[in-house]
């Protein structure tokens, strides 16, 4: 029996399979929020990808929408929505738009990342550079307007964030290093960490974060860590990582599903466009080198549904984090949100 979590949730890249059709794989987004919601997860996220056409998530905000119309309890969000693609009033303004709608149920994740490669984001920017400093600077006006307290000398004090949701919405900052964790936690945010994309985390890295937050949200006089800021709450503490599972009634199963992450990930490796393709469409020859790619690719937890779901519940209690979010390719909705359900069974 694997130790209980509190909570996880899922990642949703929204990959277009050879062959898929557009319009039913964003239509199967409602179908998997829906699943992961009658399942018990917490949070469901979108990411954001430009210039590409493995992934239909160029538009998180409104993939959110279309979710959050659909589904009644779990929380939405972007993860994320890379913020030096657009203003800081404009992000405040539909972030606060959806959590009038929808309120207690909408995250607001932040990354510093292009999302795609530099000629998209001259297109996304009209040609503007923009500087790490920049972005991060970005960031903080972003969440000062929804916060409502830019100082009095900021050029954007006067300015309103319209409408003001009940509940504003739970803000996360996206990272994968321990410069990222610091930055977060200085400035009160919930943490995110990209395990998937690496396939390493290091495993004080949450601890680092907590050091860094407000003394009153960070550590206890007892030396344990605060838990979160709480439900819908404007403020940081919480973390997740979030981390890519196979998981099926068998490992061999579990393998050859996995195999579709494993040949994305070997394509962007060796310089080939990212595909998402039926294993069993590769020629035996490349089918080959994708196995041994998986072996060795640390990103990519497979196993039956015990076996993934103690690991994820020994990475969380290892690595410190409170969440896990998982993340997966799998082209069939119905497996995939079984495959989900499967894992909600172990660890809530």
């Amino acid at each position: 029996m694997s130790p209980r979590l509190s909570r996880i949730s899922v990642l949703e890249q929204v990959p277009l399979f050879e062959g898929g059709e557009v319009r039913r794989t964003l239509e199967d987004l409602v179908r998997l929020g829906r699943g992961l919601e009658e399942s018990g997860y917490h949070r469901f996220w979108l990411a954001e990808h430009h210039s590409t056409g493995a992934f239909l998530s160029s538009a998180p905000d409104l993939l959110m929408m279309h979710i959050l119309d659909a589904t009644n309890s779990i929380h939405v969000g972007s993860g994320g929505v890379m913020a030096m693609h657009y203003g800081s009033l404009q992000m405040a303004e539909r972030f606060a738009t959806l959590a009038a709608l929808h309120p207690g149920r909408v995250d607001m994740g932040l990354g510093r990342a292009p999302g795609g490669d530099m000629r998209a984001a001259g297109a996304l920017n009209q040609g503007r550079v923009i500087d790490p400093d920049a972005i991060n600077t970005l960031i903080e006006e972003t969440v000062a307007l929804l916060r409502d307290d830019l100082p009095a000398t900021h050029p954007y004090a006067s300015v309103e964030v319209q409408p003001r949701p009940t509940q504003l919405p739970e803000v996360w900052l996206l990272g994968s290093s321990g410069q990222s964790a610091a930055w977060a936690g200085v400035r009160d945010l919930n943490y995110a960490y990209a395990q998937f994309f690496t396939g390493r985390q290091q495993v004080e890295i949450m601890n680092h974060y907590r050091a860094h937050l407000p003394e009153s949200r960070g550590t206890r006089a007892d030396g344990a860590p605060h838990r979160g800021g709480g439900h819908g709450s404007i403020h940081g503490g919480q973390t997740l990582s979030a981390l890519c599972v196979s998981a099926a009634a068998t490992r061999e199963e579990a393998r050859e599903q996995a195999l579709v992450a494993a040949d994305a990930r070997f394509s962007l490796r060796t310089g080939r466009p990212m595909r998402f393709r039926d294993p069993a469409t590769l020629d035996a020859a490349y089918r080959a080198e994708v196995e041994r790619y998986l072996e060795r690719d640390t990103a990519i937890i497979v196993g039956t549904y015990d076996e993934v779901a103690r690991a994820l519940s020994s990475f969380a209690e290892n690595h410190g984090t409170e969440e896990v979010m998982l993340i997966s390719y799998i082209d069939d909705v119905e497996v995939k949100t079984r495959q989900y359900a499967e894992l909600a069974s172990r660890l809530l």
